[in-house]
Formats: C-alpha cells, structure tokens, sequence
C-alpha cells in the first residue's frame, strides 16, 4: 500500500494512523512467530516418534510397513509385524541361559525381559515369568478357534508372542512364550523394576 506524502497539516493525523497500525500488525507478528514455534516443536517430535531405538519420554513408535521392511529382517517382519510364529525349538534363544545381561525387542530396542526371568519350560520357545513394568501390553487374540492372550511391546507393538497363566512352572504362574526372532539379548543390567503383565 502507498501512503500519500506527509505535509504539515497531515503529520499528527498521520503519526496517529501509523500508531494505529503498528498496534494492530504486532499481534499478527506474535501469532506468526507462535506458530512457527508450535511447528518446530511438532517436526522434533514427529522425528522421536518415528526413532527405531526406543522412542522417547514413553512415546509410542509409529513406522508404516515399509519402513519396518527397511529396519527388520523378513523373519523379524513376519513375526513382529504381521503376529507369524517361529517353528519351535528353531530360535536363537530357545536353549539360551545367560546368568546376566537382559533381552531388548528386536524391532525398537526397548527393555522387556531380564536374563533371571528366563527359564526352562520345554516349550520349543524363550520362556519368561515376569517382564520389566510398563515394557509389555497385552491383547486377546482369537485366531486359530482358541482364545489366548498376546504379548506384544508396549513401545512399538511389535509381536512377542503369548502369555499363559497357572501352569504350575514359576512362583509368578505366568509363562510369556516368546518367539526368539523378536528379541535381542544385550549385555549388562536394565534397572527397571519387574512384574507380572496379567
């Protein structure tokens, strides 16, 4: 917009008439700048949401298929992805009993399992009787004409496998069957405190 030269019968009016504008183009400025401020805050954490190590603050870990197809081995996406199973007694873990250490989802890193909750159940699968609070949710799963209880990682909601209860194996009277190919065992203690998941 062109403003009309000032002359000296027009400067106070004038100065008035900018004022007047300045006052009401410095709200716009403020809104402007909030919002550029609001969208920085989303694309930072749009980029911790999409993170595969685990996510952050708690936050939930969202990728499309082909992003899981780029970060998992076809095994791992068939199980953890599409809820497959592993032929028994196949598993890296199946006979694996480490005095320490603990076991991480294989998809987003996230601690679930630690190395003394594993034992011996003859299953064919890694067995364990409790989880680290708040690493494991649960769904019921009605496939195959049965109803059981799913495990699946309460980060990413990659597929575990199932929990079964009162068989009599462990003081807990949980079993979490859990297929080898979805988690990773890692070196050294996680301090998160244990529990059941039923």
């Amino acid at each position: 917009m062109r403003f009309a030269p000032l002359t000296a019968t027009s400067t106070t009016s004038t100065r008035r008439h900018h004022q007047k504008r300045t006052n009401t183009t410095t709200p716009l400025k403020r809104i402007s700048q909030k919002k550029n401020k609001t969208s920085s805050s989303f694309s930072r954490r749009s980029i911790i949401t999409m993170s595969s190590t685990g996510g952050e603050n708690g936050e939930k870990i969202q990728k499309s298929d082909a992003e899981w197809k780029k970060s998992l081995t076809a095994q791992q996406f068939q199980v953890l992805r599409l809820k497959g199973t592993e032929p028994a007694r196949t598993g890296e873990y199946d006979k694996f009993y480490p005095s320490e250490g603990h076991f991480v989802c294989a998809g987003c890193g996230n601690a679930l399992y630690s190395a003394e909750s594993k034992f011996n159940s003859g299953c064919g699968w890694p067995a364990f009787d409790k989880c680290y609070e708040g690493s494991v949710s649960t769904n019921i799963d009605e496939t195959f004409g049965m109803r059981r209880v799913e495990i699946v990682c309460a980060k990413c909601d990659g597929h575990l496998g199932h929990v079964f209860e009162n068989e009599g194996f462990t003081a807990t009277a949980e079993r979490h069957c859990v297929n080898s190919v979805s988690v990773k065992y890692v070196e050294g203690e996680c301090e998160k405190k244990e529990a059941k998941v039923v």
